[in-house]
């Protein structure tokens, strides 16, 4: 592949690396590394692009880590100003660093045809694609290319890399993989979802049974406490309604209702108002 360096300011050490397949078919952007924590992402990403041939009919650019700075310091946000690079886009030529560096990555996103950004949503997440599937035909259409099982309709976050390329007319959607914290990197689903990249690259039909599920629901702990969640909802994410999903301060937490869990909070003390577990409806 061809590799190029695009510097945003050399003083800050801001800059990412491109790495370019020509092709004849549309033109694929895979990226990760939009928040620098968010190691499996990139982990999957530089496998891929150590596996780009030339039998590919597809144009690829990838970008293992848009945000170096971030990712130097293993945080979410920039170092240089506190900014999240996914609610800026699409940047501004003149602005911070940070929104200099949006306005970059989002130029070179227009110039593609597929924007796939590479995420990772916690410890005890299942692998999920995001996308805005249910007003756009196209995007549909590409969900089902590539073989993950579960698809949750996203709430069109403004400033996200996906929503504003939507908004543009591109066909674009989020990958969610499980990771850690400090840059934890989970390898087997990592690698798993190399390969479900790799067969999309390749044209290979998917075979795994879809699920549209609606927009995610975030559950909040009402008091400070001990938490523990239930092995068995890891194993098998379809829960019902009153379903046990843990125990907080020896008190059974129950689903809200039927639905996809798509994470649950790690044994840990947690306090009041975070996040318990997210939940997604199956749609009837």
């Amino acid at each position: 592949m061809l590799e190029e360096k695009v510097f945003i300011d050399e003083m800050y050490h801001n800059y990412f690396e491109i790495y370019r397949k020509p092709g004849e078919g549309h033109r694929v952007l895979i990226i990760s590394g939009i928040h620098g924590d968010e190691h499996s992402s990139i982990y999957t990403n530089m496998l891929l692009k150590d596996h780009i041939n030339d039998h590919m009919d597809y144009d690829i650019t990838i970008i293992p880590i848009a945000n170096m700075g971030a990712f130097l310091y293993r945080s979410r946000v920039s170092p240089y100003g506190g900014e999240d690079l996914n609610r800026i886009f699409p940047g501004k030529k003149n602005g911070s660093i940070c929104e200099r560096l949006a306005d970059k990555i989002f130029s070179i996103a227009m110039d593609n045809d597929i924007i796939i950004d590479l995420h990772s949503c916690g410890f005890l997440c299942h692998p999920y694609i995001l996308a805005l599937y249910k007003h756009h035909k196209n995007i549909e259409n590409l969900t089902k290319m590539i073989d993950l099982q579960y698809v949750i309709e996203s709430r069109g976050t403004g400033g996200q890399l996906m929503t504003e390329v939507v908004k543009r007319g591109k066909n674009s959607i989020i990958i969610e993989m499980p990771s850690g914290f400090g840059g934890y990197i989970q390898k087997r689903v990592s690698e798993n979802i190399f390969h479900v990249l790799l067969d999309f690259l390749e044209n290979k039909k998917p075979e795994n049974k879809k699920f549209y599920l609606s927009q995610m629901e975030k559950v909040r702990s009402e008091e400070f406490g001990l938490f523990f969640p239930e092995n068995k909802i890891l194993k098998n994410r379809l829960v019902k309604k009153d379903q046990r999903i843990g125990i907080l301060n020896n008190k059974v937490i129950k689903s809200k209702r039927d639905g996809f869990l798509i994470s649950v909070h790690f044994p840990s003390y947690v306090f009041k108002g975070e996040v318990l577990y997210e939940i997604a409806q199956v749609p009837s």
